[in-house]
């Protein structure tokens, strides 16, 4: 369990008297620095953070943890001198060279907490102070959500599940780092797995187990690489594969080529909205008529903190505030949203938890016939619209009426 400020400050304490002393950090010894690396840990999870950063600085090592897609800074500093001992063991854990302090290494960590197995990636980069690491939590066995909780809209749910239930054709998910791309791709494969269905995956690392979806984890150093992943799927008699991301342009090309085959090929990419992807496709040297022959659809997202239940107040917005400009023509006269004030259980932020927003590009004829000639960005945007995309803008004003989030946090993260 985490313990209290005291205690920690304590333990800091301690860790930093032990770190003088030219202590090595041992199990089972009561060493200050192995309980100060599980005391982090269990305040990470304790705080549901995605991620701990551990920051070297010029007199100090800075925490911090992302919480709700929120950096948020650990009041409590730890000293310089604690600073190697600290990161040394937390790479010991995590099956790293301690002895490599020059080069980039990655490695994974399994931590028990409250009985539970937590999976933490971990990466190490050097940097002009140390080496600044970075932690990123996920529980093995908490549940994969499906497509009905991603936080479609009905109409959007509706149209993703027509693209993925096609036979074959190429479906792309794009958003930034750590927008719910994976967790889409999952849901997607749990509606599609049934027994007469032969689903394959391709992942760098693989993050969740799916029972019945045969997965492969990408290991370059014995040659399984994407593109011979890849080419030796084909062999293998698929309905359906995911592939993580689209690392290069020759990924890209032979992804496509399956797709021509006749078989449905989801994966992701980094865009800044669905109609996007189209563009980067181009920029990855796909010809045109090889995207309007396999693109069926595209979905893009982003992450959205949700308002706290126990701190929600309404208020009304009134034509002359900020709200109502970004309203437009969406404002009324006695218009009334919710906000929060903050409280103990939200950590005074007035948010918890997090909400997908998506918009959802269906190819349709007339979208295909404009990417056979080559139709600019602008253009193809409003003909997307016209023809039915609702945006990521819509989709979040949708939601911040709804008081599901507010907007200034649509503004922050759009």
């Amino acid at each position: 369990m985490p313990i209290d400020e005291e205690a920690f400050q304590i333990l800091i304490s301690r860790a930093a008297i032990e770190a003088r002393m030219g202590l090595e950090a041992r199990e089972g010894t009561g060493s200050p620095v192995v309980k100060l690396a599980d005391v982090l840990l269990e305040r990470s999870i304790d705080r549901h953070a995605s991620d701990l950063h551990l920051e070297p600085q010029a007199d100090f090592l800075r925490v911090r943890y992302r919480i709700d897609g929120i950096l948020q800074l650990e009041k409590n500093t730890i000293p310089k001198g604690v600073e190697n001992v600290l990161i040394a063991r937390l790479k010991v854990m995590a099956g790293m060279d301690t002895a490599k302090h020059q080069c980039p290494q990655d490695g994974h960590i399994e931590f028990m907490s409250g009985g539970q197995q937590i999976d933490i990636r971990v990466s190490v980069l050097p940097a002009i102070h140390g080496e600044l690491m970075v932690l990123r939590f996920m529980n093995v066995e908490e549940g994969m959500l499906d497509i009905d909780e991603l936080g479609f809209t009905e109409g959007n749910k509706n149209l993703f599940k027509s693209i993925i239930e096609k036979p074959s054709g190429l479906v792309l998910i794009s958003g930034p780092v750590n927008s719910g791309k994976s967790t889409s791709l999952y849901a997607a494969l749990q509606f599609l797995n049934k027994p007469e269905s032969n689903l394959v995956t391709l992942e760098n690392p693989v993050e969740r187990i799916v029972p019945g979806i045969n997965q492969v984890e990408i290991n370059p150093k014995t040659g399984l690489t994407y593109m011979a992943g890849l080419k030796a799927m084909l062999r293998q008699d698929i309905t359906a594969v995911m592939v993580g991301e689209i690392r290069d342009g020759e990924v890209a090309s032979y992804i496509v080529r399956i797709a021509l085959t006749g078989h449905l090929i989801m994966t992701t990419l980094h865009t800044e909205n669905a109609v996007g992807v189209i563009f980067r496709l181009r920029e990855m040297n796909i010809p045109p008529y090889m995207i309007a022959a396999t693109l069926t659809g595209a979905v893009a997202q982003r992450l959205v903190r949700k308002t706290c239940p126990y701190c929600q107040e309404e208020y009304e917005i009134t034509g002359s505030s900020v709200e109502a400009q970004i309203l437009g023509n969406r404002w009324q006269k006695g218009m009334r949203l919710k906000r929060n004030s903050g409280c103990p259980r939200c950590h005074g932020t007035g948010y918890s938890g997090r909400l997908a927003l998506q918009e959802v590009l269906v190819i349709s004829p007339a979208v295909r016939e404009a990417i056979l000639q080559g139709m600019d960005r602008d253009r193809l945007q409003a003909l997307a619209e016209k023809e039915g995309l609702r945006t990521l803008w819509q989709d979040g004003i949708e939601k911040a009426l709804e008081g599901k989030t507010t907007l200034s946090e649509l503004k922050r993260v759009l």
